[in-house]
C-alpha cells in the first residue's frame, strides 16, 4: 500500500508539472504573438501620428496600452510557471539595496507625478549591503511601488523607507489606499487573489504579480507582509538578512 501510495504522488507530481509546462509554453507562444501586435500597432500609430483621424489614433492608443497590460500579465505567468517547475536559480551578488530603491524611484517617477501623487523617500545612510540577486528585488519593488500607485488615488502620498534590525533590511511601501481587511491580507501574496472592495482603487491584473513577489522574497531569506492602521493606508512591508561577511 505504501509503494502504491508512493507511485500515486509521484504520477500526480508529474502530471502536474507537465501542466505546468504546458501553460508555460503557450504564455510563450502567447507572448510572442502580442510582440507581434505591438510592432504592427506602434507601426500604425506612426503613420498616424501626423494625420487628423483621432478616432483610429484613439484605439491604436487602447490596442497598445491593452498590449502592454497582457506582456505584464503574461510576464507573471511565465515567472510563476518557472518557479513551480524549475524554482529561480538566483544570481547572488553584494547589493546596495538604496541604489536599487533610488533605481526604481527613477523608472515610476513619471507615472507617479502623472496622477499628481507625492513621492517620500526615506533611507538609512550607509546601510550594510545584502547578498541578493539585484534584478529579482528590483522586479519586487518595481512591482509594490506600482501597485502603491495605481491603488493610491490621484493627489496622494506614497513613502519608500529603508532600515536595518536585527540583522535584517527592511524595506517598506506606505501608501493612502483604501485599508486591505484583515482576513484578506494573508490571501493577498496567493495566486489568483482578488480583493473585495471599491472596484475604482482595485490592482488591475490576474493576481499573480504579489504571489511571484513572495516566492522571490522568500528565496532570499526573508519575508513580506503588509500592515495599516484603520483609515490610514496600507504599508507593504519586506526583510532581507543584512550581509555580516
Amino acid at each position: 500500500m505504501k509503494n502504491q501510495a508512493t507511485i500515486q504522488r509521484k504520477q500526480t507530481v508529474n502530471s502536474a508539472k507537465q501542466t505546468l509546462e504546458l501553460i508555460g509554453f503557450l504564455a510563450y507562444e502567447f507572448k510572442s504573438q502580442l510582440t507581434s501586435i505591438n510592432k504592427s500597432a506602434s507601426l500604425l500609430a506612426e503613420n498616424l501620428a501626423n494625420s487628423n483621424n483621432d478616432f483610429a489614433t484613439k484605439l491604436i492608443g487602447n490596442i497598445i496600452a491593452s498590449h502592454r497590460y497582457l506582456e505584464a500579465r503574461t510576464s507573471e505567468l511565465l515567472a510563476l510557471v518557472k518557479l513551480q517547475v524549475d524554482g529561480f536559480q538566483l544570481e547572488l551578488e553584494l547589493t546596495d539595496i538604496d541604489t536599487i530603491v533610488h533605481r526604481v524611484v527613477d523608472q515610476l517617477s513619471p507615472i507617479i507625478s502623472n496622477r499628481e501623487q507625492s513621492l517620500t523617500l526615506n533611507t538609512t545612510p550607509n546601510t550594510k549591503k545584502v547578498m541578493a540577486d539585484s534584478l529579482r528585488i528590483e522586479q519586487v519593488l518595481h512591482n509594490l511601488l506600482s501597485n502603491a500607485s495605481k491603488s493610491t488615488p490621484i493627489g496622494g502620498s506614497i513613502s519608500i523607507s529603508t532600515d536595518k534590525q536585527a540583522g535584517y533590511i527592511f524595506i517598506k511601501i506606505q501608501d493612502v489606499s483604501p485599508c486591505i481587511p484583515c482576513l484578506e491580507q494573508r490571501e493577498l501574496f496567493q495566486p489568483y487573489c482578488h480583493l473585495t472592495g471599491d472596484k475604482d482603487t482595485q490592482i488591475p491584473g490576474i493576481g499573480l504579480g504579489m504571489a511571484l513577489c513572495k516566492h522571490l522574497v522568500e528565496l532570499h531569506g526573508g519575508r513580506i507582509w503588509v500592515e495599516n492602521e484603520e483609515k490610514n493606508g496600507n504599508t507593504f512591508a519586506l526583510t532581507l538578512p543584512l550581509n555580516n561577511n
